[in-house]
């Protein structure tokens, strides 16, 4: 195994502890996209582990062998707007975003991290915002610039935040959809929207749900890329620890199971909804 393919970290994402226990070892595969041409079939690829850890003392559920996100990403292959049901479920997401959330439509900012081929802002241009989106993925952030939807080719962290915010200015939503699950340190991406939020703005995610990963035995979904596998508890205090407050989660359908979940900054205008609770 290479060093500099793979890491061991040794705390938890959300409250930084060292506490382990061990739930789930799988055999070490190769990344979930790393196809081969037919001719290369016979060649031995490179694994990494594969183990699913428990945090003792907040509860969240993740890998600790980090594969280095350029190794898995810059040629990624996956692309939302391959699937009708996906590109439905974004346009309902758009929807639900904009009726509960964004009082005033006139001249607002969208920004989507992990925005893949645009296909979720897509449906916010359609409706009259201005869009962003932010992908490490060459190919598809090129064709999702062709087709109308800006797009950087970059991770994103606090440092292009700051860029962004000096060109673009504050946003009125910031999206995370599965990426908030793939990324290895998430106070970084919280930081950053925290920098390009609007005060009465709000961060709507979607993750991959724990509960629906156990009830339904969705090991298939356990690979490399999922680093995080999210679960209500642990992010109460995750983003009260950075200044924001969950206020509104939804068990929705998508890959499997998903948990979406709205956050602002702390104080802001809308009441923490039963869900949470």
């Amino acid at each position: 195994m290479s060093v500099k393919l793979c890491h061991r970290r040794s705390t938890c994402r959300l409250c930084a502890h060292n506490d382990f226990d061990l739930l789930l070892s799988l055999t070490p595969t190769p990344p979930a996209n790393a196809f081969v041409p037919y001719n290369m079939r016979g060649k031995a690829q490179e694994t990494f582990p594969l183990d699913l850890y428990f945090c003792k003392n907040c509860h969240h559920v993740q890998l600790l062998d980090v594969v280095n996100p350029d190794y898995l990403f810059s040629n990624y292959l996956y692309v939302s707007g391959t699937s009708p049901a996906f590109v439905k479920h974004f346009e309902n997401y758009a929807n639900f975003v904009v009726d509960r959330y964004v009082p005033d439509l006139e001249n607002q900012l969208v920004i989507d991290i992990g925005s893949n081929d645009g296909t979720l802002l897509k449906h916010f241009k359609a409706l009259g915002f201005k869009v962003l989106g932010i992908d490490p993925a060459n190919e598809i952030a090129k064709n999702a610039n062709l087709k109308g939807i800006e797009t950087k080719v970059a991770f994103f962290n606090s440092q292009l935040a700051r860029k962004i915010n000096s060109t673009h200015g504050f946003a009125q939503v910031i999206c995370a959809n599965n990426v908030f699950a793939h990324a290895d340190n998430l106070s970084e991406i919280v930081l950053g929207v925290k920098k390009l939020l609007k005060d009465d703005g709000v961060f709507v995610f979607e993750v991959s749900y724990l509960l629906d990963v156990f009830v339904k035995t969705l090991f298939d979904t356990i690979y490399h890329e999922h680093l995080a596998y999210h679960s209500v508890g642990p992010l109460i205090p995750f983003f009260k620890t950075h200044g924001m407050e969950l206020i509104n989660v939804q068990r929705v359908g998508a890959h499997g199971g998903s948990l979406r979940g709205v956050v602002q900054l702390e104080g802001g205008p809308y009441k923490k909804r039963m869900s949470v609770k």
